[in-house]
């Protein structure tokens, strides 16, 4: 069951959130909770592990594993995946 809730909008943003609601065909409360499904479901997206890439670019000019080894590790990931 739906149940009301009040939010002050300045009137900046009370012209926007109309505006992007009627881009939409939908009134401002269906716009806003178009915003907080997305907002919930970017939130439990899983964004992967990033650790690989961390130091992936070295310093100083020097070459990385992965400029050095690239052969090694393309080959080493093709053996893991068979």
């Amino acid at each position: 069951m739906a149940k009301p809730v009040n939010i002050l909008l300045d009137e900046s943003l009370r012209a926007v959130a109309r505006r992007r609601a009627a881009e939409r065909d939908l009134s401002v409360s269906g716009y806003v909770r178009e915003l907080i499904r997305a907002d919930e479901a970017a939130t439990r997206a899983d964004p992967g592990d990033l650790g690989a890439l961390i130091g992936i670019l070295g310093s100083a000019g020097e070459l990385t594993d992965v400029a050095r080894d690239k052969h090694l590790m393309i080959a080493q990931a093709f053996t893991v995946y068979r």
